[in-house]
Formats: C-alpha cells, sequence, structure tokens
C-alpha cells in the first residue's frame, strides 16, 4: 500500500509477539480491576458514570503516560501499544477518558495524575494570553481539570493548556447515551500557557487528534469484540427447533461478517499508528480511513450482537445495551462521517493522479 511503511517479516513477527504479550497483561489487570457489570451499575446512579478511584488505578499503571518519554516519567512506547491497551479498556467497557488523556499528554510532554484533554480545532482565538472559544459535547469534559487548546492569535496558530479551575471557563454539564461526564466548555478570556506556536503548533495538535483519534477507534474495537465474542457464545447455547441458533446461516454469516469488520478496523489502526509515529505524509488520510471504517462498520457489531440475543438484550440486566452505548458515544466522538470520508477520497484521488504520471 504504502512502501516506506511495509516492514519486514522478521519485524511482524516480533512486534506482533510483543503486542501480544502486552494485550494478555492488560487484559488481565483490567479483568481484576474491573467488569463491565460496574459500568452498568454507574449508570444505575443519578451522577455521571465515573469512578475516581478507578481512574487512579488506571494512572497508577502508567496507561496514560504510556505515549511519554522515559525522561519525561512516562513509559516510552509507542501509539501501538496505547492501542492495544485502548482495545483491552473497550472489552471490560471502562469508564475512563484514556485516548484523550494519553493524547494531552503527549502533546504537553507532561507526566501528571489529573485529567487533561486535548480538544478538537473548533476555531478558537487568542489575544495576548487569554483565549475564547467553544466546544461542545466533550467527552469527560465535565471532570477535565486540564484542556490542551489549538487557536489562532493574529493569524497564526498556537497551542496551549488552560486550566478549568481558571476564572473564564464555563462547563454546561451534558449526558450522552453512556452517562459519562461529558460538557460544552466555553472558554471566555481564559487564561492559556502557551506550549508551541506556529507550524510547530499545527503538526503538534494534529499529531495529538490522530493519537486521541486512532485509541479512541481502538477502543471501538474491545467494544466491538466484546460484543460479538458475547453473541458468539450465546449462538452456541440457545437452542430454538432442536438446533443451536449460531447453526443458523442468517447468525453464523452476521457474526463472522462482524468479526471481519473488526480485524479490518484492528489493521487499518495499525498501519495509521505507524504512519502518524513516522510522520508519513499520508498519516492524516489514513487516520480518516481507519475513523471513517470505525463509524460505517463498528457501529453495527453491537447491534447486530443485540439482534443476534433478541429479546433478552433489551433487559437493563444484560451488558448488550452498555456495548450499544459506549460505541454511540465514542463514535460521536470522532468528527463528521462526511469529513473523514471526503479526506480519504481526497487522498486516493491524488494517489490515483500520480501513479497515472509515472506511466
Amino acid at each position: 500500500m504504502i512502501r516506506d511503511l511495509e516492514p519486514s517479516l522478521a519485524d511482524i513477527a516480533d512486534s506482533a509477539a510483543e503486542l501480544a504479550e502486552l494485550r494478555a497483561t492488560a487484559d488481565h489487570s483490567l479483568r481484576r480491576a474491573w467488569a463491565v457489570e460496574r459500568t452498568r451499575s454507574l449508570l444505575d446512579a443519578t451522577t455521571p458514570a465515573f469512578d475516581e478511584r478507578l481512574w487512579h488505578t488506571v494512572v497508577q499503571m502508567g496507561w496514560p503516560d504510556v505515549l511519554l518519554d522515559e525522561a519525561h516519567g512516562g513509559g516510552g512506547a509507542g501509539l501501538r501499544e496505547l492501542c492495544v491497551l485502548a482495545e483491552a479498556a473497550g472489552a471490560v467497557a471502562l469508564p475512563v477518558p484514556l485516548a484523550a488523556a494519553a493524547a494531552a499528554a503527549w502533546c504537553t510532554q507532561r507526566r501528571t495524575d489529573d485529567i487533561a484533554l486535548i480538544l478538537d480545532d473548533a476555531g478558537a482565538t487568542v489575544s495576548g494570553d487569554r483565549v475564547n472559544g467553544t466546544w461542545s459535547l466533550v467527552p469527560f469534559g465535565d471532570i477535565a481539570d486540564r484542556l490542551v487548546v489549538l487557536a489562532q492569535r493574529s493569524g497564526e496558530a498556537v497551542l496551549g493548556v488552560t486550566s478549568t479551575a481558571a476564572p473564564g471557563v464555563r462547563r454546561q454539564s451534558e449526558r450522552p447515551l453512556d452517562h459519562s461526564p461529558a460538557a460544552a466548555i466555553i472558554l471566555e478570556d481564559a487564561h492559556l500557557d502557551v506550549i508551541a506556536t506556529g507550524p510547530d503548533a499545527l503538526a503538534r495538535h494534529r499529531a495529538g487528534v490522530n493519537r486521541c483519534r486512532l485509541a479512541t477507534v481502538a477502543e471501538l474495537i474491545g467494544i466491538a469484540s466484546a460484543a460479538n465474542d458475547a453473541a458468539v457464545e450465546y449462538a452456541k447455547v440457545r437452542v430454538t427447533f432442536g438446533r443451536p441458533i449460531g447453526a443458523r446461516q442468517a447468525i453464523k454469516h452476521r457474526l463472522v461478517e462482524q468479526r471481519s469488520a473488526i480485524e479490518i478496523a484492528r489493521a487499518l489502526v495499525n498501519r495509521a499508528a505507524d504512519a502518524v509515529e513516522l510522520g508519513h505524509p499520508d498519516a492524516d488520510a489514513l487516520v480518516s480511513l481507519a475513523v471513517f471504517w470505525a463509524i460505517d462498520s463498528l457501529r453495527r457489531v453491537p447491534e447486530g450482537a443485540t439482534q443476534v440475543f433478541g429479546g433478552i438484550a433489551y433487559t437493563w440486566e444484560h451488558d448488550a445495551h452498555v456495548h450499544l452505548r459506549q460505541a454511540a458515544t465514542r463514535i460521536a466522538a470522532l468528527g463528521s462521517r462526511a469529513e473523514h470520508r471526503a479526506v480519504v477520497a481526497d487522498w486516493l484521488r491524488r494517489r490515483r493522479s500520480r501513479k497515472s504520471g509515472q506511466r
């Protein structure tokens, strides 16, 4: 696909073994600390679905700082490793802002125990050291301590950090489908600590947002895998008319197609992660391709699993609605399907033009 992103077979084998070991360790750690049932119990609460002790456990494991260099107190790992952790988090419906926090830590190169989030470019402006801007439905925005913001100052890009405790920061609590502590965020002459300006600010923010989006897609892969695996097991034991429902073509074909969508998503995330880390010129397009596929295909997996379960999936005690809720909220955080489709279409046109010119 892209020659300078093609690893050798030996590199693939080594990387696969290391990631498999990390995945097993992450799964083991999380299943001791959390379960989907606990996320479902948070949905019953009148407060937003967030467990502060769980967040501190995740911080103690070093996951939000996994992309930081070891010199800055981080794990010194790569984006593929973060995506493995995010997938494990999605599999147990972990209600924490892992993707946005890890991307924010990478942008600021700062290790911290508080909750920092990276925000999308929303046309914010800066005058002096005061920033103004509005963001709607920021996942976990209602509990964030710091925000990484891209803004414009006299035509120049500025990347900075603002504290949510600072004067001029307002939050309007919102309750998305998964009951997570989301919020609309309004900055009105809030103080901004500038960390980069000009092209460096743009590049660092874009790379941070790409990391956040890929980790979010990885969470979706975990959510979809858990939903599909549960549906497969149910299809083996649910008997109608003397046969397991999994023996019927309509069921088994659906489950296989859903597994195929998950594996394609994982391959797209891995390819995009390599491109982002290498600073490849096609990185933005590859991220949009992974996101577009997730929005189009992964959202259907929890929906399809619900159809396999039938009526039992519509009860509060079943996990199916937890997967549906979390998938919907994460997809909403990935941005516009149309925008990602346009990025991918433009990239494909340019690739075709380059190939035509080489003939």
